[in-house]
């Protein structure tokens, strides 16, 4: 099974990754902007110092709110289906 996965900092999207092989079924949406989040609701890491870059040698945490979104096709003449065929065309 393959996923697409998300990552959102303040509120446009960064970057578009895929993961795994297979049919896509699910789509993980990583928010980086928590502000507005219960901590129960917030995933966390530690970051190592190779993973922050050479010049940065303080630990860091990487926080995000992370939730999951089944794939659907996009209806027919919706209005999103809409936009997306107008862009497109420019």
């Amino acid at each position: 099974m393959a996923k697409i996965i998300i990552q959102v900092q303040g509120g446009l999207v960064q970057d578009v990754f895929i993961k795994g092989r297979g049919k896509l079924t699910k789509v993980i949406v990583v928010d980086e902007d928590v502000e507005n989040y219960v901590p129960k609701m917030i995933t966390s890491v530690k970051l190592t110092e190779y993973q922050l870059g050479a010049r940065n040698t303080k630990p860091a945490t990487y926080k995000a709110h992370i939730h999951t979104e089944e794939i659907t096709r996009l209806p027919k003449n919706s209005d999103v289906d809409k936009i997306v065929k107008e862009y497109e065309r420019s």
